[in-house]
């Protein structure tokens, strides 16, 4: 492989991130694309952490790690849009689902990135709750990371509106941020087997 070739997938590489992360894609289309590749990018990350036992293990990680994505995007992004609406705060359907995409591809770069580094630790660590514990953090990490475009874009609709509406918008936007944590901490609990799931 030469250099201009590893510059050219470097290139490649730097674009599809970026377009990943993009504040807005000109198409509906286009975010539904990005969603769906978060999902598959949270997905490798779970096919890492299956390495740890193998086998089915593989596929219930696969399926389980961006179950928690899917499940705050389909349950909590449209009960906080909604009740967003319901105090008159300027958001908009477009910009919500924008953000959502834009957070679940940002989780999904975060948790691919470090899924080798995940699966090395995984694989060679004697002791499951060890394991368990770095599984944990990891993807505390990669919630709180990848959970910011999503609270950012929202924001951005909701801090030109009055100041009490303002005040009340960051107010859910906390409580929500707190309610994704909790129910992608359940979901991940409850499925991968890594953490003690089905």
């Amino acid at each position: 492989m030469t250099e201009s070739d590893v510059a050219l997938f470097r290139g490649v590489e730097a674009a599809y991130s970026a377009r990943l992360t993009a504040l807005e894609l000109p198409d509906r289309a286009d975010e539904w694309r990005r969603f769906a590749s978060g999902l598959a990018l949270t997905s490798v990350y779970g096919l890492a952490l299956g390495a740890r036992s193998g086998g089915t293990s593989l596929l219930r990680h696969a399926l389980g790690a961006p179950a928690a994505l899917l499940a705050v995007s389909a349950l909590a992004v449209p009960a906080l849009f909604v009740v967003l609406a319901l105090i008159d705060a300027p958001v908009t359907l477009p910009k919500t689902l924008s953000a959502t995409a834009r957070a679940s591809a940002s989780t999904g770069l975060l948790l691919a990135g470090l899924a080798p580094a995940s699966a090395l630790l995984v694989v060679t660590i004697d002791s499951d709750q060890v394991a368990s514990v770095v599984t944990r953090l990891t993807l505390i990490l990669a919630g709180t990371l990848g959970g910011l475009p999503l609270l950012s874009g929202i924001y951005e609709e909701v801090r030109r509106a009055p100041t009490g509406t303002r005040l009340k918008s960051v107010l859910l936007l906390c409580g929500f941020a707190l309610f994704a944590g909790a129910l992608s901490a359940r979901i991940w609990s409850a499925l991968l087997p890594i953490l003690g799931g089905a």
